[in-house]
């Protein structure tokens, strides 16, 4: 009794795992963009609120800075201090696109130059929206 395979046999399971695995790849890619574009977009939101509710507890205007390596809030007044710097979305490969560079958030949680700032991440073909009212509160679409 031969107990051996034959090179045929080989050639078709090394055939079959190729053809499997070129359909597969992409799909995790983009799996995978998807997953890091939801974490880039909670951070920036997470960034924004700490941001805002920075202003209504210290009763000041505080200017928020989107930048795609760098997150700056700053409280306003005669000299600017910095009390939030985290980095950007850069460090995990996504792109920033933001209708506004800076906003500004008011003592009471309102927003000055952030009515519908739209806030746009993306990787490959990945992407997450977040916008600003003029009230001060963040939705991502």
């Amino acid at each position: 009794m031969n107990r051996g395979v034959t090179l045929v046999e080989v050639l078709m399971v090394v055939t079959l795992v190729g053809v499997l695995s070129a359909l597969g790849v992409p799909r995790v890619f983009r799996v995978q963009d998807r997953i890091v574009v939801a974490r880039a977009a909670s951070e920036l939101a997470s960034f924004y609120h700490a941001a805002r509710y920075g202003a209504i507890l210290r009763a000041r205007m505080v200017r928020i800075e989107f930048g795609a390596d760098t997150l700056r809030a700053v409280y306003e007044g005669v000299t600017d201090s910095t009390f939030l710097l985290r980095p950007g979305p850069r460090r995990h490969g996504v792109s920033l696109a933001a209708s506004r560079a800076e906003v500004r958030v008011s003592p009471n949680g309102m927003g000055y130059g952030a009515a519908n700032t739209t806030l746009v991440l993306r990787r490959g073909t990945a992407a997450d929206t977040l916008t600003t009212s003029r009230l001060g509160r963040l939705k991502r679409w």
